[in-house]
């Protein structure tokens, strides 16, 4: 009998579940080393030096440490670049996002292996963001695979989400369902389909994100709370921010999940002297509202359901999921958007904390049991970019239908050789023309190497872009040798899918 395994890669924290085969119940997997800790393993990696030999740390005894230059943390979003190093004192060499991965992953599957029963058959499914391309899920993979991890599949955090909810999957009805996924760095929202005739019917019919998170609400308090309110104290701290950080968190967490209206702290500093904080539940409010974010989430829901073809009464429920979730403020724009009856008003925090891994788990036991057909209306959840210089460029926009041919555009034969004759694919949830390379907003795809022989023209060449019934995108080049244009190459890659 098999032991399905879920693993959620969040980009703050990693949590798994697993399926029982005895039992048929849902357990949650401590994969904190500590025992203090609790579900969530913080995505850190620390690589000490014990006596003259390196020591590989993860989750909280990773993130305490104070020695910034030999860890890593937050993981998982560094996958998303092109290609993420950091150089390891201890180590003496540079190391990629995919081997901190295979570090991570070998500490927390020895962890899970050491409390499995005899001969345990595990079936392991990963859940990432809904962002992340191909090249991600294969690296992914090879860094599970390279950790002895038995993996089966990778899936999205979201798509995961809809097998936790027993009353999605078990229903006989047409179901349009909203999964507002708000963890530590990103929102990430997606409207699927649900129905059932011989088989179990998933569609996914239109995504978005935007790219803020926990994370940035507690740089908001630090920013419009904290550096006005406490100024001096606030400055002590800066130097090695983690315990402020840690503290601001943890007071949110206070007011949020305890439904406090004030919270309050203090921090020691190196002489031993204490200082007293306090946050009330009003100040997070205005701090969020500073950012701006609140027009920024309806706006997101317009177009999502634009997209969908659909409006808000069409939705037949909403589900929260991410830590951040669980705040009210956003709660409250939720209700107002879609109404109180299709809403989830008791949310208990283990579901939202472990629902993608549960979600993942389940999802592998349900496709072993039942036939599952998973169908995506739209090409890509994301728009499809190139890059030029610092800049992305939109040539497809999100959630654009299949079958959708780009115009003809142009690439200057100068740029092509500054780039080795290389064009960077890139996607992205926003709905801009333009992005930064700082903005982080947009995920690797994939390299396209061009054949410089072939082509003659001194000063540009056409492109033109088009994803194909299998879901591929289709790139092709072009001369126009002034009596008509011609066909010189075609190269094709893989974009994300939700499963």
């Amino acid at each position: 009998m098999k032991t399905y395994v879920g693993i959620d890669l969040g980009a703050c924290d990693i949590k798994a579940a697993k399926i029982s085969p005895q039992t048929k119940r849902i357990q949650p997997i401590k994969l904190n080393m500590n025992i203090a800790g609790g579900v969530a393993l913080p995505s850190a990696i620390l690589y000490d030096n014990i006596n003259g030999e390196v020591e590989v740390k993860i989750g909280d005894n990773a993130q305490a440490s104070v020695d910034i230059d030999n860890k890593i943390s937050h993981l998982t979003p560094k996958l998303a670049g092109k290609s993420w190093s950091k150089f390891i004192p201890n180590l003496n060499r540079r190391i990629s996002a995919a081997d901190a991965l295979t570090d991570m992953f070998a500490k927390i599957w020895r962890h899970i292996a050491n409390q499995a029963a005899r001969n345990e058959n595990f079936d392991v499914t990963i859940t990432v963001p809904s962002a992340f391309s191909d090249v991600q899920k294969k690296i992914i993979r090879q860094a599970a695979i390279n950790a002895d991890v038995p993996i089966s599949t990778i899936i999205t955090a979201s798509f995961a989400e809809i097998f936790s909810c027993d009353e999605l999957i078990e229903t006989d009805s047409a179901q349009i369902v909203l999964i507002f996924d708000f963890g530590g760095t990103m929102l990430d929202v997606n409207l699927f389909k649900i129905e059932r005739d011989k088989n179990l019917n998933v569609t996914e019919l239109s995504a978005a994100n935007i790219n803020y998170g926990g994370l940035n609400i507690d740089y908001a308090i630090l920013r419009n709370v904290f550096m006005t309110k406490y100024t001096d104290k606030v400055r002590i701290f800066l130097t090695n921010p983690y315990e402020l950080m840690t503290l601001i968190e943890s007071m949110k967490k206070e007011i949020f999940l305890d439904e406090e209206e004030v919270s309050t702290g203090s921090l020691i500093d190196d002489r031993g002297k204490l200082y007293e904080f306090e946050l009330t539940r009003q100040e997070i409010f205005s701090a969020i509202d500073k950012d701006g974010i609140k027009p920024k989430i309806i706006s997101m829901l317009d177009d999502l359901l634009d997209d969908a073809g659909i409006s808000a009464k069409d939705v037949t429920a909403v589900k929260v999921f991410g830590g951040t979730s669980a705040t009210d403020y956003f709660l409250e724009i939720l209700k107002n958007y879609f109404g109180d009856e299709n809403f989830d008003d008791e949310i208990e925090r283990e579901e939202i904390t472990l629902s993608a891994a549960i979600g993942a788990a389940k999802y592998r036991e349900l496709t072993d049991e039942e036939n599952l057909r998973v169908k995506v209306k739209n090409l890509s959840s994301g728009g499809i970019y190139i890059q030029r210089g610092e800049k992305f460029f939109r040539c497809i926009k999100r959630n654009e239908l299949r079958g959708f041919m780009t115009p003809y555009k142009p690439l200057y034969i100068d740029e092509l050789i500054k780039n080795h004759w290389r064009l960077s694919i890139y996607q992205s949830f926003s709905n801009e023309v333009e992005l930064s390379a700082e903005s982080g907003d947009a995920v690797y795809i994939g390299d396209v190497k061009l054949n410089s022989h072939l082509y003659t023209s001194t000063q540009a060449i056409l492109f033109k872009m088009k994803i194909n019934a299998a879901g591929q995108l289709c790139i092709k080049f072009f001369e126009d040798d002034k009596t008509k244009i011609n066909l010189i190459e075609e190269k094709i890659l893989y974009i994300n899918k939700v499963c």
